[in-house]
């Protein structure tokens, strides 16, 4: 009974606290913790705009150089209650889906229901040539 006790302490802290692409408590409060790529998704400040139930938004990524936007490339990553995961939301794949050598520019798109507990998508869009 006790190890049943602490283990679901212990994974109710871990869901809570080491979610590197979603909103972490532990990234609100120490920000050096905070890897994601769209820094303002993984703070309370989603709440506060009115995303506790459905998130979505875009976020300009950085600039490629000598490139036209003329293809575009995804790639997804899917997070289903914390506990399933699945895709690839690397900057190769969304270059590999377009056929992209030169990048012109890159943005995130980041999908979230009730604050991206129950499902979170993270999406790098890459545009070039």
């Amino acid at each position: 009974m006790k190890k049943s006790i602490f283990f679901a302490i212990s994974l109710t802290f871990i869901l809570l606290t080491q979610n590197c692409t979603g909103r972490s408590l532990h990234a609100t409060f120490v920000p050096s913790a905070n890897t994601n790529p769209t820094r303002e998704y993984a703070t309370e400040s989603t709440v506060s705009k009115g995303g506790l139930f459905f998130h979505k938004t875009f976020v300009p990524g950085p600039l490629g150089f000598n490139a036209e936007g003329t293809s575009e490339g995804r790639g997804c990553s899917h997070s289903i209650l914390h506990l399933f995961s699945f895709g690839d939301s690397s900057i190769e794949t969304a270059k590999k889906s377009a056929n992209i050598t030169k990048v012109a520019y890159l943005d995130y798109e980041q999908l979230g229901i009730v604050a991206g507990y129950v499902y979170h998508r993270v999406c790098i869009i890459v545009k070039g040539s």
